[in-house]
């Protein structure tokens, strides 16, 4: 049974202080399997309607980020979670501008570094 993005997200944002930073009017899209997906090379594997949650390791630009989201968005997934922390310092301005007029929501959760602790 899938689950609509809206609902993840109530669910990540009190557990996990994940922020929506575009795509808001994506929320209703449905989610049938959730990936980890790391290399822009392996995203032609998905099959639509999947949510992809990524760190960013192998995109270490903001370009990389953007290309990485395009064909994201163009393999018809739901929705894009990144992980905002070692690799990913922050949702270039350039990605949430795709995101909000093309994509469904982007997403990020921060993850507590040692000087968070």
């Amino acid at each position: 049974m899938a689950a609509t993005l809206e609902k993840i997200y109530e669910v990540a944002l009190h557990h996990y202080h994940m922020k929506l930073v575009a795509g808001r009017g994506g929320l209703s899209n449905l989610v049938d399997w959730v990936h980890v997906v790391e290399e822009v090379d392996y995203v032609h594997f998905l099959k639509g309607r999947e949510l992809i949650v990524t760190t960013g390791i192998k995109e270490p630009d903001d370009a990389g980020l953007l290309e990485f989201t395009r064909r994201v968005h163009a393999t018809g997934a739901s929705g894009l979670v990144f992980n905002v922390g070692r690799y990913i310092k922050h949702v270039p301005k350039e990605v949430q501008e795709f995101g909000e007029t093309l994509l469904p929501p982007p997403e990020y959760r921060h993850l507590p570094s040692e000087k968070d602790q």
